[in-house]
């Protein structure tokens, strides 16, 4: 309903049909002249008609129509919660109105068609942001959602203060700031401003459309600046349709008229009623900061999303462009084969998003999209299994395989076969003596072998070879495997190091560890103690490589220099090679490449560059 300052006399109620002259209305803000709007007896019937009360600008509040049907140009009928909030904004029309205007049926008819013929040109540039509000006899009353034009994106800011249990917002001059919530964030797109406008049979040529403003982000005083100057766009253009004209300048205008060039700064509206300098037309949202402030960054994200899905890409992997789709800035065929790949290899901890600057986990959501049923129950069944092999207090049962929790005296008991083992040996729990060695573990098998060899009598005391040998064999490669490795200080898997540095990255959990002391590292700040980069073993066998190097490139320039005549530029290392008789088949002594020295380019295999389809093998020397 409007404000009860708006308060309007000589209004006949719906059963009357008095058309005597309103009083004027108080000025709705001193700082700016009154603006004079008549008051047409035909408009007022015109609200009779839609169900709006006049009596909504009287001391007493007026009853709520019943719902009008709402359509949006190019969509289907919109939900009732924009009806609503577009009869609200009706009902504060009706205290505008000031003046009596005498029109002509001429007047009345031209007017309309300037109506129809204005709404045409609004749903053809405006689209679904043109909201329609279905009124009997040809009264036009309508909603626009102006979207601001922020293309490289604005920060968004609020000083907050927690009293009384509720969130509320701080002006700098409401006292002491010291316990104040500052809080600030960055959008590309802000909630629309709201333009609900209802044309008066007497406009455009006498009177201005009725309208009302409202914003989630905007207070009462700043939508009341607003109202002015589109009161000021009016008075220039008198006589003419203004409804694109504002639409336009509140597009583009707006923030730069209200100061927000830079930044925009949500506070609270005190101003209430007119005596506060604010005006009836507009009408902020007025909701607490919690509910503002994540309305506007999921209005933000929901359009940053739309705008993604309908814009096209280049895929980072392919290089090929394809429009937006739910699968990060890659190609869905990429991104299948990529997680394809990670799944079939076991990797499934690297499967993370291909940009190197993000690094996120690809969401499951996703993949059970890309994969297909297997291979996602695949990548469940490996993630669990590295996540658990990643934790240093699971083991695993040595006799059913079960997941056990390891407990602080490196003992576990299987929670399925209630085995009680050792965690260090695997071996049933020993109290107060010390785990054997895989060595000592290796002979004892080995003589129990042998004692079973020689039993030839009774068959139950035998146990199967087949175990045995099994065991033997485990214990063995555990050995072996610990001779040339060492466990990840992480996950316990065993890891050898073929060359390289000793900056070592497990594969299974993806920890850093120096391959010489098996210490957990973060970088390479660990090497500037006692451990090395590079053992000597390694800094000799890169010495005999580049010396070996060094020698062919010897050997190439004698080879050169002995066979003087035709010789070609090398396509790898540009060192040159002569050309031996008549055979273009050339080999570099220098980086150990094949070329062609017909066509300067490196031949992989000889039977696919030399023949028919392909380069000569033998031609006479052209010098």
């Amino acid at each position: 309903m409007a404000p009860k300052s708006s308060t309007t006399k000589g209004v006949p109620g719906p059963a009357s049909n008095s058309h005597e002259k309103a009083a004027a209305a108080p000025n709705p803000n001193p700082a700016h002249p009154a603006i004079e709007y008549p008051y047409d007896p035909y408009d007022a019937d015109a609200l009779l008609r839609l169900d709006v009360s006049v009596a909504a600008a009287e001391d007493i509040p007026a009853e709520t129509p019943p719902p009008m049907e709402a359509s949006s140009s190019g969509s289907n009928a919109v939900g009732g919660g924009l009806e609503e909030k577009g009869l609200r904004r009706l009902q504060e029309l009706a205290g505008i109105v000031r003046e009596k205007v005498e029109l002509t049926e001429e007047e009345v008819r031209a007017n309309d068609q300037r109506h129809q013929d204005e709404m045409c040109a609004l749903e053809a540039i405006f689209g679904d942001n043109l909201v329609m509000f279905s009124t009997k006899e040809g009264q036009r009353s309508f909603q626009v959602h102006v979207h601001n034009e922020i293309p490289d994106g604005i920060d968004v800011s609020a000083r907050l203060s927690f009293g009384a249990g509720t969130l509320n917002y701080k002006e700098a001059h409401d006292g002491d700031a010291s316990d104040d919530l500052f809080y600030k964030f960055r959008v590309e797109h802000l909630p629309p401003i709201q333009l609900t406008c209802l044309l008066p049979s007497s406009y455009p040529s006498h009177q201005p459309p009725f309208f009302t403003m409202s914003a989630e982000w905007l207070d009462k005083a700043m939508l009341s600046s607003l109202c002015h100057m589109l009161d000021m766009t009016w008075e220039e253009q008198q006589g003419v349709e203004v409804i694109y004209q504002w639409v336009q300048w509140l597009q583009s205008s707006s923030l730069s008229y209200l100061g927000f060039d830079n930044e925009i700064v949500l506070s609270k509206g005190y101003q209430t009623c007119t005596e506060d300098g604010g005006d009836t037309r507009a009408c902020p949202d007025n909701a607490p900061p919690d509910v503002t402030i994540p309305r506007i960054i999921r209005y933000n994200d929901d359009k940053c999303h739309d705008a993604f899905l309908h814009a096209i890409h280049c895929c980072m992997i392919c290089f090929s462009e394809f429009p937006g789709n739910p699968f990060f800035h890659f190609a869905q065929k990429c991104m299948q084969t990529y997680c394809k790949m990670h799944v079939k290899e076991g990797t499934v901890l690297k499967l993370l998003c291909p940009d190197t600057k993000c690094g996120a986990v690809v969401p499951p959501n996703i993949l059970k999209i890309l994969l297909g049923e297997d291979e996602f129950e695949r990548w469940e069944t490996l993630l669990l299994q590295r996540t658990l092999d990643a934790m240093v207090d699971i083991v695993y049962c040595p006799r059913c395989q079960t997941v056990c929790l390891e407990d602080a005296g490196d003992e576990a008991v299987c929670s399925s076969c209630l085995f009680s083992f050792c965690t260090l040996c695997r071996e049933p729990r020993h109290v107060g003596v010390e785990c054997i060695s895989p060595e000592e573990k290796l002979h004892i098998l080995v003589k129990r072998q042998m004692s079973e060899k020689k039993k030839k009598g009774d068959i139950r005391k035998r146990k199967p070879k087949g175990d045995i040998q099994k065991r033997m064999d485990e214990v063995c490669s555990i050995m072996e495997i610990l001779k040339d490795a060492k466990q990840c200080p992480q996950c316990k898997m065993a890891i050898s190091k073929i060359e390289g540095c000793n900056k070592m990255t497990c594969l299974n959990c993806g920890q850093l560890f120096c391959y010489q002391c098996n210490a957990a590292i973060t970088g390479y700040d660990h090497f500037k103690g006692d451990c090395v980069v590079f053992d000597q073993a390694e800094l000799d066998r890169w010495d005999t490589y580049m010396d070996q190097r060094v020698r062919r490139q010897g050997i190439a320039r004698m080879q050169a220099a002995l066979f003087e005549g035709e010789y070609h530029t090398c396509p790898t290392c540009r060192q040159g090679i002569p050309k031996i008789g008549n055979n273009n088949h050339l080999y570099c002594w220098s980086c150990t490449q094949h070329c062609c020295a017909l066509c300067r380019k490196p031949v992989e295999k000889m039977s696919q560059h030399f023949g028919p389809t392909g380069c000569k093998q033998h031609t006479a020397k052209t010098r």
